[in-house]
């Protein structure tokens, strides 16, 4: 604004007597313009231009029949919080395929694994995927109809349907995303090799659509009390978002939009006199409210009571924002029955033996076993943010950190090497390595643990669970372990008797849990053996380079990726050469072709490592020469445990 009139109009700031107004006059007038600008531009939009509302709805898998108005409906009023939703992955779970949103490369290559092969292609701007003959199915040809996640890897969809319903089911091959090549299901999963094709097809309508969705009207065709329906794959589904969005969090909201588009509203609104109605904000709820938001998909859970399944297979789940989860769900534990009785241990699979979650979207069950929240200290918003932050977990920068913690125990922060008696500057004084430690399994990576807890040896160990100190300390035994946190934090901190695999107690912890271990325990620790934050000095780690190379010849095709993504990092940094030859292993190529790539892997490793490389410590089942200690090896591996670990993905 000019001193003596605005450029638009030229209306002064002075009055008709040529003395000048105060200035707090014209910006009360200012931002009173732009209080009745504001609902009057809103209001002209949602009167004169396309209505959010009702164009969302005319999108395919989306009704508007219940009470949701559909993430377009906020984005009306709410424009910031809709971009800064659209930013994260939550906005792009499922998607319909397009060439935005499709992340594989759909280029005619064939991809073989499992003793057959599929090729992805594009044909006029739609996708698809040749499938070889499988069973008693003809090769056929499968048009990907949606897209399932967006961060880690991408899965896809066909509709199959005789017009009295629609089935969205899983096709066998996925892409990931940080590896960027194609994978087969069943190397993705914690189960041994398997040649079945069909062995993880799946239906969206009856599994993702509830964790994948905003509004989930699954819409079984078949009477609620009909058991055997479900298995027939008739569905009539539709959500209110595809995706997880804004009325996931914050309830349905179609009555408030309708509410606020009146002008009268708007200016209630404005002015802080809005009618109350059923929109939620996470950060008015109690502790157990607020958690339970992020638990109706962060937790595995059974209808509460569980006959409500035909119900939810029906017209959803019953929970909505602002409940508690009692009476809605139950999340699943270690003691649930397995409702499979051919899989009587599925449950108890997914989790270690103290009952701590071992795999993704268990987090809630995790957290709630924690002691700060027990104390009613944090929940899951203490964390992590919905709107800002990072959106790989969601979480601001210095919750990456000891922040995360010493947001409450500032006392800790004052002095941190004396509460962890290491360097102030090492990961083992960092609050997260120890706290919440890297041991669960999920979506192809092994990620922290929710339990907030502290490392016990002996607990860990003798409950057959990854402990931290070991984990960092990868060179070192169970009873070193023990030894060093009975001297600097107390009696207490008692030695293992044993371990439960049989596995002796004299070798390091982390190649026992990597060779003798269950499928998940396996998994951790060959992931360790690259983290560059380790406690072993560089020079050092030639022997867990020979110990990710046998994670190569894993049962378990995720444990073979994991091993050859440590195997590549500690290449790099011990500058091996291996480089090349790990890049070309293909962890779901045919077993004779991977033995003979695992037999020119340790030959480059042992005519490389011994010249390049310091001697090893002792103990670490390798020979001065980096030859491995093979009679020691193969007694540990025959005692691995390969049950598949069901994790319902």
């Amino acid at each position: 604004m000019h001193r003596d009139g605005d450029a638009a109009g030229g209306r002064s700031i002075y009055d008709c007597r040529g003395m000048r107004r105060p200035r707090r006059f014209a910006s009360f007038w200012a931002v009173a313009a732009c209080l009745v600008a504001a609902p009057v531009g809103v209001a002209l939009a949602l009167a004169l231009g396309p209505n959010p509302v009702r164009l969302a709805a005319t999108a395919l898998l989306h009704a508007r029949e219940a009470d949701y108005a559909g993430a377009a409906a906020c984005g009306t009023c709410h424009l910031d919080h809709l971009k800064s939703w659209r930013r994260t992955h939550h906005s792009t779970m499922t998607q319909l395929p397009s060439a935005s949103t499709v992340l594989g490369n759909f280029d005619e290559k064939p991809v073989a694994a499992f003793g057959a092969s599929a090729t992805p292609f594009e044909r006029n701007g739609r996708f698809y995927m040749s499938l070889p003959a499988i069973g008693v199915e003809a090769a056929r040809e499968a048009e990907v109809a949606l897209c399932v996640g967006s961060r880690r890897y991408q899965q896809y969809f066909e509709a199959v349907g005789d017009g009295h319903g629609v089935t969205y089911r899983r096709l066998p091959l996925l892409w990931h995303v940080a590896e960027r090549r194609w994978l087969h299901l069943n190397g993705v999963f914690l189960e041994p090799d398997n040649d079945d094709w069909n062995a993880h097809r799946a239906a969206w309508n009856d599994n993702c659509i509830f964790c994948h969705n905003t509004g989930v009207v699954p819409g079984l065709l078949a009477p609620a009390s009909n058991r055997e329906s479900r298995g027939r794959g008739r569905f009539d589904s539709h959500v209110s978002d595809l995706g997880i969005a804004c009325e996931a969090c914050h309830g349905a909201g179609l009555e408030h939009a309708r509410r606020n588009a009146s002008l009268l509203e708007r200016y209630r609104a404005a002015l802080g006199r809005a009618v109350p109605d059923d929109i939620v904000d996470p950060k008015d709820l109690d502790q157990a409210r607020s958690s339970a938001l992020c638990a109706q998909c962060h937790s595995q859970r059974l209808p509460d009571p569980p006959e409500k399944i035909w119900q939810y297979l029906d017209v959803g789940p019953s929970f909505r924002p602002g409940d508690v989860l009692s009476g809605h769900v139950v999340p699943l534990n270690r003691e649930t029955p397995s409702p499979d009785p051919s899989r009587p241990n599925a449950f108890r699979e997914r989790f270690w033996n103290d009952g701590t979650p071992r795999l993704t979207a268990y987090e809630y069950q995790g957290l709630v076993q924690s002691p700060c929240f027990r104390g009613g200290k944090i929940h899951c918003g203490t964390c992590h943010t919905m709107h800002s932050g990072d959106v790989e977990g969601q979480l601001e920068p210095e919750m990456r950190g000891d922040r995360a913690c010493t947001q409450c125990h500032a006392e800790v922060a004052r002095d941190v090497s004396a509460h962890t008696h290491h360097m102030v500057e090492s990961s083992g004084s960092r609050c997260l390595e120890c706290h919440m430690p890297r041991m669960v399994y999920g979506v192809l990576d092994i990620h922290r643990s929710h339990r907030i807890e502290s490392p016990d040896v002996r607990r860990d160990v003798e409950a057959s669970r990854p402990n931290a100190c070991t984990a960092c300390h990868y060179d070192r035994t169970a009873l070193w372990a023990a030894e060093r946190m009975r001297e600097l934090w107390g009696a207490r901190y008692e030695a293992p008797r044993q371990r439960l695999d049989g596995a002796p107690l004299d070798v390091p912890e982390a190649l026992a849990s990597l060779h003798a271990g269950d499928p998940v325990r396996r998994a951790v620790y060959v992931t360790a053996l690259g983290l560059r934050d380790a406690a072993v000095a560089n020079p050092l780690r030639g022997f867990a380079m020979a110990h990710a190379l046998v994670g190569l010849g894993d049962p378990y095709g995720a444990v073979r990726l994991l091993a050859r993504r440590s195997s590549l990092e500690l290449d790099q940094t011990l500058g091996l050469g291996l480089g090349e030859a790990l890049t070309a292993f293909d962890v779901q190529a045919a077993p004779e072709r991977r033995v003979e790539q695992m037999r020119v892997l340790f030959e480059l490793f042992e005519r490389n490592a011994g010249p390049r490389l310091d001697a090893p410590v002792r103990g670490v089942l390798v020979d001065g020469d980096y030859r491995l200690d093979r009679a020691r090896v193969s007694a540990l591996l025959r005692l691995q445990v390969h049950q598949a670990i069901s994790i319902g993905e």
